[in-house]
């Protein structure tokens, strides 16, 4: 019978998770969908390279919506069942509500190894290649933007004139830069030929003149003024980001495998190691996060209550909205140095927990 009970359980929290986390993950990923839908409209991005930006993003948007559909999921379960009066039928043959527990705990920590999986192995990857692939698409922009005889503003205060742009538009022919990143300098570079060099790794963008000369004058003196010539001249291209997400101010830490970023956290003084040290803990925390609303949400859902799914639905975003303004006004003192990391990352975990088990007890 208890086999019977479990399976049912489990059968009851499926449907509902499931609906939940292709509903939260739709409300997370539909405030990007503007910008990247404006990449393949508005600047002619080709669509497969935004299509992959968006598979790049959803392992960390699942990692974020799925501890949400646990705690909905148990709710609408645990208050179905209530609302049936079958909480009832199982304890008057004797199913503790301790003993029904289990099922929705399974469910649980199997979300919380699933989403630990995605914080700690894929997370990073996906944000990695997300960048590379903004990389990418920039690159693509800004070679594209190179034409035969006209002025090129693409790249801010450098503007740029070839003559002549071979079919792969990476060989270029009869260059003129006109360098003014520099209020106080004027620089202009002649160079006779010149090359693209793109570096994907350190996601820098690289124009290479050859056989040239360079003319600076100061701007506040005009009579202030040097020639040099050059075999070989690199200048770093400046390229804007494709889209305005957030992701546009990259932190390095998000990228890091575990490894690394436990070797960035240890290996820096307590200032700069910070921003590390969150993110390792963040990483684990999340996936705990599933459980504690299991904790918190199965002795809400099995209280008999009318309003079915309305008050579930209510209770998760409550309970949601609460522990996130807890940990992101934890967050800040512990990047400034004012809190202890792992106290400010694990506390909101360690509350609701808290709470959790006194409404069980409750129960």
């Amino acid at each position: 019978m208890i086999r019977i009970i479990d399976r049912y359980v489990t059968l009851e929290l499926w449907p509902p998770f499931v609906i939940s986390v292709a509903v939260f993950t739709f409300f997370l990923v539909i405030d990007r969908v503007y910008q990247l839908t404006d990449l393949v409209i508005g600047k002619q991005v080709p669509a497969r390279l935004v299509l992959a930006l968006l598979l790049y993003l959803l392992p960390p948007l699942l990692s974020l919506s799925m501890p949400i559909a646990v705690l909905m999921a148990v709710l609408i379960a645990g208050g179905r069942l209530s609302a049936d009066l079958e909480v009832a039928a199982l304890k008057a043959s004797g199913v503790s509500p301790a003993r029904l527990l289990r099922p929705f705990l399974a469910v649980g920590i199997i979300a919380s190894v699933f989403i630990g999986w995605l914080t700690l192995a894929v997370n990073p990857w996906a944000s990695a290649a997300f960048q590379r692939q903004l990389f990418r698409i920039a690159e693509t922009q800004a070679t594209a933007g190179i034409q035969e005889r006209a002025f090129v503003s693409t790249f801010g205060r450098i503007v740029l004139y070839v003559e002549e742009v071979s079919p792969s538009q990476f060989a270029l022919k009869g260059l003129l830069a006109s360098d003014e990143r520099d209020p106080a300098l004027s620089r202009i570079i002649v160079a006779r030929e010149g090359r693209v060099l793109s570096d994907s790794e350190r996601r820098r963008l690289t124009l290479r003149f050859i056989d040239g000369t360079i003319n600076e004058s100061d701007a506040a003196d005009p009579r202030r003024f040097r020639f040099t010539t050059f075999t070989l001249y690199d200048l770093n291209l400046p390229l804007s980001n494709p889209t305005a997400t957030a992701e546009q101010q990259a932190k390095p830490e998000k990228e890091m495998p575990l490894g690394a970023l436990t070797a960035a956290a240890e290996g820096k003084d307590r200032g700069k190691a910070a921003p590390f040290l969150v993110e390792l803990h963040k990483r684990f925390a999340l996936p705990v996060a599933a459980v504690v609303f299991v904790l918190v949400g199965f002795p809400l859902g099995i209280r008999s209550h009318r309003g079915g799914r309305a008050v579930a639905i209510t209770s998760s975003f409550a309970i949601v909205i609460c522990y996130y303004i807890l940990s992101t006004a934890l967050e800040g003192p512990a990047l400034g140095g004012r809190l202890p990391v792992w106290l400010a990352i694990w506390l909101p975990n360690a509350i609701f927990m808290v709470i959790g088990l006194a409404l069980l007890r409750a129960v």
